[in-house]
């Protein structure tokens, strides 16, 4: 069985004036942003009073975790119409 270990950061953070933050090296580490920045999804809950920031998903990370729930050896399906237009019962 696969051990998998899981960081959990908890740190305080300043806003400046001008509503700009930074994030601890550590975390842009672990995030793939250390060296040259990037972007970040940021989500607001109102009734709970909390921000969560997050990697946003890219369409190949998408790919790649869903391809995981392929069988070995069957291709992933990238064209959806093409698909149906094969499959459609007539």
């Amino acid at each position: 069985m696969k051990k998998i270990i899981v960081m959990i950061m908890n740190t305080i953070i300043t806003v400046t004036s001008k509503g700009q933050t930074t994030f601890p090296i550590a975390m842009r580490r672990k995030l793939g942003l250390a060296k040259s920045g990037g972007t970040l999804r940021i989500s607001f809950n109102e009734r709970k009073g909390e921000i969560t920031i997050s990697k946003p998903v890219t369409a190949a990370s998408l790919a790649a975790r869903i391809s995981s729930y392929l069988k070995a050896g069957k291709k992933p399906l990238e064209n959806v119409d093409e698909y149906y237009r094969a499959n459609r019962q007539k």
